[in-house]
């Protein structure tokens, strides 16, 4: 007998110490969504993927980072290669709670870059217990104590083809990982654009060149912009710029914060 086991695109995997380079999404896609939550007491099938969607689309819901959104995706990868144990079995088993805390991080560490922080560890944590009281009270028909989570979307515990879940989970995945590389842009843009305002700012200067810097290196980042104030509008042929000094002059006179940027005039 071996020390690994092979997975669905055949990849070798040693549990105890994984290789990163043979972890494979489709593995995690494919083994999540044959695997049955509550070690099959439920009243229909429901799959370890499905609740890892329903905690990603959760995660969605609360307006939560790419991140996050990916790790809660990710935070049940470790059953493709150690299967899923009920919790109350769980707590008395100290080896596997090690070895799944190490597959964890290897799996977070390739997909998120790093392990998760404390306290992203409590706000999945928070989304995963939510969503496991109405797994018990639905699928176990299993009376809970307490109120009951808020959440942020309807869970449909109909079953589903594991074809399906397996397609779902990985198209959500690469929505992520694409949202995660425009969120990084976008955050990358922030900070030039702050950090060549404030160096404008050392020299007593100032200009579009934080702005035009940013939009160049995330040309859609204004569409991200959360802005609750009115927003003026100054158009025409000549003394647009003039006309938007004296708004923004008065608007400051009368004590309100302005934020004007008359550099991308037409």
């Amino acid at each position: 007998m071996s020390d690994y086991i092979t997975t669905y695109t055949g990849n070798h995997i040693d549990p105890a110490d994984p290789d990163p380079e043979a972890i494979s999404i489709r593995d995690i896609a494919h083994a999540l969504s044959l695997i049955c939550r509550g070690n099959g007491h439920v009243r229909n099938f429901w799959s370890v993927g499905q609740h890892c969607l329903d905690c990603a689309h959760e995660a969605q819901a609360r307006k939560l980072s790419p991140r996050m959104i990916l790790a809660c995706l990710l935070h049940d990868a470790s059953e493709c290669y150690m299967s899923d144990v009920p919790r109350p079995m769980k707590k008395h088993m100290q080896e596997y709670q090690r070895q799944e805390k190490g597959i964890l991080k290897v799996i977070f560490e390739k997909f998120l870059g790093s392990d998760l922080t404390t306290a992203e560890i409590r706000e999945l944590k928070e989304i995963d217990d939510a969503l496991l009281w109405h797994d018990l009270e639905t699928l176990l028909a299993e009376m809970q104590h307490g109120p009951m989570p808020d959440l942020h979307i309807k869970i449909d515990f109909s079953f589903r083809p594991f074809k399906d879940v397996e397609r779902d989970y990985l198209e959500l995945f690469i929505s992520i990982t694409a949202s995660r590389e425009e969120y990084g842009m976008q955050k990358l843009a922030i900070l030039v654009t702050r950090l060549s305002s404030w160096v404008l700012s050392k020299m007593g200067r100032g200009g579009s060149m934080p702005g035009r810097l940013g939009i160049k290196i995330a040309p859609d980042c204004l569409n991200h912009l959360k802005f609750g104030g009115p927003v003026i509008l100054v158009t025409g042929t000549n003394g647009k710029t003039s006309t938007a000094n004296m708004v923004s002059d008065l608007m400051e006179e009368a004590g309100y914060k302005v934020g004007s940027d008359v550099a991308f005039a037409m």
